[in-house]
């Protein structure tokens, strides 16, 4: 019995495009910056602030904080718009029974990859 390759790469293909897409999502959450709080606190501890200077570094960071917001969103639309082209790429490639599939396993990646403000 000799191994249908028409089958086998596609599904080679797709479980490789899955797997960057998945890790390059779990790497962008793993190097989101800590909250203003942990970072006041490690500099309060590590540079041994003075009250005055934890409070005027909380107000530098509360003046960067809303850039920093919009930046993230704008890169998170970005993305989502590229991970929508690449699976209406894919889809392309899968049959009719592969492609309910695929969709049934994008529902679920994105029930268990919301983020905590997705569920507001």
């Amino acid at each position: 019995m000799r191994p249908d390759w028409k089958q086998i790469v596609p599904a080679l293909l797709l479980g490789c495009l899955l797997g960057l897409w998945t890790g390059a999502f779990l790497g962008h959450r793993r190097h989101l910056p800590p909250s203003p709080d942990k970072m006041l606190s490690r500099f309060s501890k590590e540079l041994r602030l003075e009250a005055g200077q934890r409070e005027a570094l909380r107000a530098v960071m509360e003046s960067y904080r809303g850039r920093f917001d919009s930046l993230h969103a704008e890169a998170e639309a970005r993305l989502s718009e590229l991970r929508q082209a690449m699976n209406g790429e894919i889809a392309k490639q899968l049959d009719a029974g592969q492609q309910k599939k695929f969709q049934e396993m994008q529902a679920r990646w994105e029930t268990r990859h919301k983020t905590p403000k997705d569920h507001k």
